[in-house]
């Protein structure tokens, strides 16, 4: 048994009335939209974007564990991606934010805190590097 609550108007006109009627002859006459005979077309370009984050990796990548001369915290290092500097950098951000730890460039190596060997193995493999391995 349900009950709909009496709402109380002060007067106003009720709720089935458009408000908008009033201003409906307020603006005058509005010129009509011109709409484009042909579509837009979109620009192409002659050759795609390369990126060097988007190239593939090369040769064998190394994949290992390491703790000696780091404190005693384990650390992941990856060799031979064969990428220059730039990429290394970039390389090493996009792990940051895949893989939610921290990343950075050793000349050139990438070395990523903790033991990530496979999941960095699975995340290589999936951007099309062909010859991973896992070390110790």
């Amino acid at each position: 048994m349900s009950r709909k609550p009496k709402i109380s108007t002060d007067g106003a006109p009720p709720l089935t009335d458009n408000p908008f009627a009033a201003l409906q002859g307020s603006l005058g006459d509005l010129p009509e939209a011109e709409l484009p005979t042909e579509p837009p077309t979109m620009p192409t370009s002659p050759t795609p974007p390369t990126s060097s984050a988007a190239a593939p990796f090369r040769g064998k990548i190394v994949i290992r564990r390491e703790k000696k001369g780091r404190g005693g915290k384990t650390v992941t290092v990856i060799e031979g991606l064969g990428q220059p500097p730039e990429a290394l950098a970039d390389t090493a951000q996009q792990l940051r934010r895949n893989l939610g730890t921290g990343a950075h460039v050793e000349g050139t190596t990438i070395v990523v805190t903790g033991a990530q060997g496979q999941r960095i193995r699975d995340w290589l493999s999936s951007r099309g590097a062909h010859r991973v391995v896992l070390g110790n």
